[in-house]
């Protein structure tokens, strides 16, 4: 990888973000300055050359190939940066994390700014929960050549693919225009590389892998008693259930409603028995309560956001008016880390974060004032300097936490927001999607380009958030659901339940069946769950990962591939019974039926309810 930073004043700023990992292996660089150019080569890498005149930089392989060509950059007055580079008909561009849309983002512009949005997601939507700047240009036409960008820069960022028919453009509100151009040649390298710069994922606990049951909200003990005495009953395998903000006295976290969940611990003991754990959710709000101890601690100890002034950021959430923990100030995070002792004494191993961009509810940005100042070890910035860091920070204080309390057991963390480097932390989850068919299509380029984006262990919630799902959408949802990594089926407070049984017999079976195919397929999930923590490879891919050379794959986004061996065709529209589905080149065997076919073709496949189209490499 090449980083290029562009500096404003005379002290050159050499630091990082807590994104990128730090890089301790020495490369020898020779300078060369020609009347046109300076050039700087690394030993056996890569070359920078900037143009003397113009500034316009380029970027070549050690063999001379170009790799990142014609690269301009400007800025105004305000300091906004816009940098832009050459693309062409060949050009196919993906990654930039979780995003609508299909799998290629070629023709498309997405912002990268952390929101919590409620409203359906649509097209029109170019920023979500998640902010992961990582851009791979992939070249058709039998070269196959890939390379990535990485800004690294958790402020307001835009990439461009729409604007211009020749070029891109990658902008930077705040001018921090600090580059990783990874070399590649493969789509593999690429996300290899982009791995080790901001890291791969821990390996979960196995229970983690399995299904996972949540709502907003099982409102007391015995509705969660009961939801985990009917999953046994019904042989319907599942390894964890969900607290949303219910379980909460008056949504302050780290505390239990004590009418709602009288006897916490002895709850706990009998989910233990039926083999079920328990994932709370813990939000960065800490309600503003002089009787509460945690609000208390914060403020004596300094360890809420801040205006400049000195004056605690307060704003409104779940629990009314509340502070924020500063998780850039080392001790703040630690205090916030330790505090979940509380749920580890409970008999908990796992923690949901959630509403972390963050989300707030009485500002006109919905979230923190832009003006917020953050420690940052000594280094202040502004939060709309740090935003899509926050998200981050928090998961990463609760992991560490955990992994503190827990005494060599694995911790599992769940979060919403996120930014570059997440995977280290935290699995993610997709947001509060909707009941909609077209949001079960949308879930797949979603994920898979997440997994292109460092972040290998995702999912979306099975069966839509909000809205009402029919018994149709919930099986077909859970048959693709159950072959993601991350499997949880959530439903919000407002819209019928949609447990795997409240459609009738006929559903109740076909859920059953296919999460049942996830856990005979756990020691494959698990090897790949490995080969994730190991590589930076994702565990579902889009079949372009494995097959870069076959045209008929770029933007082929409504199937994928779990690992290299498995592919999976669901069906994403009501009422559908048969499907056109491609099988790459080499024979593949259908999963249900033994049959073989030979593959580099279309086949049509017959799809009824209980069917969802599987076929293995021979």
């Amino acid at each position: 990888a090449v980083r290029i930073r562009l500096f404003f004043g005379v002290a050159p700023d050499l630091a990082t973000t807590p994104a990128v990992l730090p890089q301790t292996k020495a490369v020898a660089v020779s300078l060369e300055e020609t009347a046109r150019e300076y050039r700087a080569v690394a030993a056996g890498g890569v070359a920078v050359a900037v143009d003397r005149e113009r500034g316009i930089f380029s970027v070549f392989r050690a063999n001379g190939e170009t790799l990142f060509a014609g690269v301009d950059l400007f800025w105004d007055r305000d300091r906004s940066a816009t940098l832009t580079a050459g693309m062409d008909e060949d050009s196919h561009f993906y990654g930039l994390g979780e995003k609508t849309g299909f799998l290629g983002k070629k023709g498309e512009r997405y912002e990268m700014w952390n929101s919590d949005v409620y409203e359906p997601h649509v097209p029109d939507i170019s920023a979500l929960y998640q902010s992961i700047p990582l851009l791979i240009h992939f070249r058709s036409g039998g070269t196959g050549a890939a390379y990535g960008v990485f800004l690294d820069d958790p402020g307001r960022t835009a990439f461009d693919m729409r604007t211009s028919p020749d070029r891109y453009a990658i902008q930077s509100e705040n001018g921090n225009l600090d580059l990783y151009v990874l070399e590649g040649p493969t789509l593999k390298d690429v996300v290899k590389r982009y791995a080790g710069l901001t890291g791969k994922p821990p390996m979960p606990p196995r229970w983690a892998i399995g299904y996972q049951q949540s709502r907003y909200s099982y409102m007391n003990e015995e509705e969660v008693l009961s939801i985990a005495r009917t999953m046994r009953e019904k042989r319907i395998p599942c390894d964890v259930i969900y607290l949303d903000i219910h379980y909460m006295d008056e949504y302050r976290v780290f505390t239990w409603d004590p009418e709602r969940f009288p006897d916490p611990k002895g709850m706990m003991r009998q989910l233990k028995e039926m083999g079920f754990r328990v994932v709370p959710i813990v939000d960065p709000g800490v309600k503003q309560d002089p009787k509460y101890p945690v609000y208390v601690e914060g403020v004596r100890e300094g360890y809420f956001c801040k205006k400049l002034e000195g004056e605690t950021f307060i704003g409104n959430v779940w629990p009314g008016p509340s502070a924020f923990t500063d998780y850039t100030d080392d001790r703040a995070a630690k205090w916030w880390g330790d505090l979940h002792q509380f749920y580890i004494d409970h008999g908990i191993e796992g923690i949901w974060n959630d509403m972390n961009e963050p989300s707030v509810f009485n500002t006109a940005s919905k979230t923190m004032d832009v003006d917020v100042v953050h420690a940052n070890g000594g280094n202040p910035k502004t939060h709309g300097e740090w935003h899509n860091l926050y998200g981050m920070l928090m998961s990463k204080a609760t992991y560490e936490g955990m992994a503190r309390g827990l005494g060599g057991e694995r911790p599992f963390v769940l979060t919403r927001a996120g930014y570059a480097g997440i995977q280290r932390y935290a699995a993610v989850w997709t947001g509060d999607n909707r009941s909609y068919w077209e949001h079960l299509a949308m879930s797949i380029p979603m994920v898979l380009n997440l997994g292109l984006s460092g972040v290998a262990f995702a999912g979306p919630d099975i069966g839509g958030f909000s809205h009402h799902a029919s018994g149709e959408l919930v099986a077909r949802w859970t048959q693709a659901g159950a072959l993601f990594p991350f499997c949880r089926n959530h439903s919000a407070i407002d819209t019928p339940h949609q447990e795997p049984w409240v459609y009738g017999e006929r559903v109740e079976a076909i859920c059953r069946e296919y999460l049942g195919l996830r856990y005979r397929l756990m020691p494959y999930l698990y090897s790949l769950f490995y080969e994730a923590t190991s590589t930076g490879l994702p565990i579902v891919r889009p079949l372009l990962l494995e097959y870069p050379e076959d045209a008929n794959v770029a933007n082929l986004c409504d199937q994928f591939l779990l690992g290299r061996d498995l592919l999976a065709a669901p069906i994403l529209r009501p009422g559908t019974t048969a499907r056109s589905v491609y099988l790459p080149e080499g024979e593949w065997l259908d999963f249900w039926t033994g049959e073989r076919l030979e593959g580099g073709r279309f086949v049509l496949a017959q799809a009824p309810l209980e069917v969802m189209p599987l076929y293995v490499r021979a």
